[in-house]
């Protein structure tokens, strides 16, 4: 048995569809953890009770499969590949060739993980874990969660569910949109009725390879995984293959330089402290999770700090303090710990971290956007904030 929550980057306020129940045996696919076995696939779609167009095929990879020659994938027709990229030991080994691979044969690309979470805290930091191997890469057909667990079937439906919608939270507030993939018996039985569009896996039990057409599940999923023994030229042994109903499935930007952003985790973590101590909240007002990761609502938070000293003293040639508060102590901690050497060749000492921003962190917050190369303003607000954050 196997479930996935696919997670797809997609513009703030895209709809999800509403799954609708059907029928089918539940045949299904081997995807496990282990680097000997192979995983699960899928894409983005239509909505429940619209016509089916086959508009992409793909597959999905892991260890199993090798260091595959993705320029050969492509010229067999695939348009989209999902990329393991943990698993219980760690980074799926093929994943660094896989991700460089499937970007230079301009392969649309999504990543997943096999799950073993048993409660909400272990999902999120599952998800979180993805979220920082990740590093700000850019996907095309976001994260997915596999969980196909015997033991995480066993808690029963509504344990999943909330399992399922905790790992959700974690990728959407890091910016990716979530949807979930399971088999026939899971989206009855398991997990159907979720905010999130279903990708079904069905196929036979005596699997050649070849799509049965009257296996399509026919549940409303948005696309189908039809076989776990195919056969792609620049791959050795079985594959899982997949089809996609919708155009949804974004074209890939193989010419186009990628940005890769590394947040400090940490960093991040104590700044989202600091602004729920000083009462600065999302774009819905409220607290922030203190989970070193980088989301949504963390940025809207960041949005709304604009520090500065207060004003210019010309009798005593200094700044006075402006500014005060948590965050502006994590401001001085911050630029201590980022450009320390620097400050203390200007300044003859580290900026005292006492939460007061006066001269001192006035001239550091300069100094520090001197290094950036912009025209300093001497001014924290997002954006410098934001570059702070990064590892």
């Amino acid at each position: 048995m196997h479930t996935l929550l696919l997670c797809i980057r997609q513009p703030q306020g895209a709809g999800n569809s509403s799954p609708v129940s059907g029928s089918g045996q539940n045949i299904i696919g081997n995807h496990t953890d282990q680097e000997g076995v192979q995983p699960s696939s899928f894409c983005t779609g239509t909505k429940a009770g619209e016509r089916k167009i086959m508009s992409a095929r793909g597959i999905d990879v892991s260890a199993y499969q090798g260091k595959p020659d993705w320029k050969q994938v492509k010229q067999s027709g695939m348009e989209f590949a999902i990329l393991r990229i943990l698993n219980s030991k760690g980074k799926d080994t093929s994943f660094e060739h896989n991700y460089a691979g499937c970007k230079a044969a301009g392969i649309r690309r999504g990543v997943y993980r096999y799950s073993y979470a048993l409660t909400e805290a272990q999902a999120q930091k599952e998800a979180r874990e993805v979220i920082e191997a990740l590093a700000g890469r850019k996907l095309e057909l976001g994260v997915w969660l596999d969980l196909e667990w015997s033991r995480q079937r066993a808690l029963g439906s509504a344990k999943v569910k909330k399992i399922a919608g905790a790992w959700m939270k974690v990728i959407r507030d890091a910016g990716y949109a979530c949807n979930i993939y399971c088999n026939t018996d899971w989206y009855k039985n398991v997990c159907g009725g979720l905010n999130a569009k279903y990708w079904i896996a069905r196929y036979p039990a005596e699997d050649d390879g070849t799509i049965k057409e009257s296996l399509r599940p026919n549940m409303g999923e948005v696309g189908w995984q039809y076989s776990s023994k195919g056969k792609v030229s620049g791959i050795s042994g079985n594959v899982d293959m997949d089809i996609c109903y919708d155009t949804v499935v974004p074209a890939p930007e193989p010419e186009e330089p990628m940005e890769t952003v590394l947040w400090d985790m940490e960093a991040v973590r104590s700044l989202q402290e600091a602004l729920n101590a000083d009462g600065i909240r999302d774009e819905n007002g409220n607290r922030l999770q203190v989970d070193g990761i980088k989301g949504n609502r963390t940025s809207a938070a960041v949005e709304k700090i604009l520090l500065k000293a207060g004003a210019f003293d010309a009798s005593r040639g200094r700044y006075t303090v402006g500014s005060t508060g948590q965050v502006v102590q994590w401001l001085q901690m911050r630029l201590n710990t980022v450009i320390g050497d620097q400050i203390v060749k200007l300044l003859g000492k580290g900026v005292v971290p006492d939460g007061k921003l006066g001269a001192d962190t006035h001239l550091a917050i300069g100094l520090f956007q001197e290094k950036l190369e912009w025209t300093p303003d001497y001014i924290a607000g997002v954006k410098t904030v934001t570059e702070l954050l990064k590892a």
